[in-house]
């Protein structure tokens, strides 16, 4: 095996423990991959009882991959329909594209494991319980909820 610190430039080994965290009032955020990459990676903790925003993105993508837990997956099909929602767990992938509004919902305490393009401060809030703005909180990005 090959000891980190001799990794070639092109290649990083890193650990979730040691990620950037990221605070929610419904729980959390491990910044895995983000920065220089074209993409990024994140571990999303939802305490169970707890939901994100209802939200949509104007050019972010993401997919979830739903490690353990259970949640429910609330969105809206079209501009001012009803939300609607269906239950997704363990082996669920979610993928919402530009202008899906949606919102995660845990039933029993959940991670997942999110992929996205670059835009991360992308967020338009269409409902938020601790009605945040739309955008990238920095006192979350700080370490407060």
């Amino acid at each position: 095996m090959i000891p980190a610190d001799r990794l070639p430039d092109q290649i990083e080994l890193l650990s979730a423990a040691s990620a950037k965290v990221v605070r929610k009032p419904w729980g959390e955020e491990r910044w895995l991959v983000h920065g220089p990459a074209p993409f990024v990676m994140k571990l999303i903790h939802v305490r169970a009882g707890q939901r994100t925003s209802l939200q949509f993105h104007r050019e972010k993508q993401e997919a979830n991959l739903v490690l353990s837990g259970r949640a429910r997956l609330h969105y809206r099909r079209d501009e001012g329909e009803a939300v609607d929602s269906c239950e997704v767990g363990p082996g669920s992938v979610v993928y919402v594209g530009p202008g899906g509004v949606h919102r995660i919902e845990a039933v029993a305490d959940l991670t997942m494991l999110e992929v996205s393009t670059p835009q991360v401060d992308d967020v338009v809030r269409v409902h938020d319980d601790w009605a945040r703005a739309d955008g990238r909180i920095d006192r979350e990005h700080d370490g407060e909820p």
